[in-house]
């Protein structure tokens, strides 16, 4: 099984180096730039001879011009602290007014849990003696899930 795994790495790294190097071989060109001019001998036959061999080249070498493109600016995102870790510490009130009113609260004493739910997230916040001391995220499949990019969609959805 593992020698059958070692072959997929190496095939999907050997695709990826594969699009990389011919990305590398495209040529670039700045549309609008200036073309070249050759300069031509003066003598009769190698005059024809060479601007002959001169033309040829010059037309193997341009590239061919591409087409500008414009793209829409990224929408920008609101600045906010998502650092899961300035819940901790804090009281029932901080809190209320960082996150808003807890979707549940559910008491255990001497504990009390409350739960705020984004999209497709869900933030449990375990607070002993009215203060947070744990943090915890979880998907809308009750999957473990970053507490950070849960606090962001929280903290978002109440914008």
């Amino acid at each position: 099984m593992s020698n059958y795994k070692r072959l997929l790495v190496l095939v999907v790294l050997a695709m990826t180096l594969g699009a990389c190097g011919s990305a590398a071989k495209r040529k670039v060109v700045i549309v609008g730039s200036e073309p070249q001019v050759s300069q031509k001998a003066d003598s009769g036959e190698t005059a024809t001879a060479e601007s002959k061999n001169k033309t040829e080249v010059d037309n193997a070498e341009q590239p061919e011009e591409l087409a500008a493109l414009t793209y829409d600016a990224a929408p920008i995102e609101a600045e906010i602290n998502d650092d899961p870790k300035q819940l901790l510490g804090i009281n029932t009130q901080a809190l209320e007014e960082l996150l808003g009113t807890p979707s549940l609260i559910r008491k255990e004493s001497p504990a009390e849990i409350w739960q705020y739910n984004a999209k497709n997230c869900v933030l449990d916040l375990v607070l002993y003696d009215a203060v947070t001391s744990y943090v915890e995220a979880r998907d809308d499949q009750v999957r473990p899930m970053d507490n950070r990019a849960c606090l962001r969609r929280l903290l978002l959805s109440k914008q």
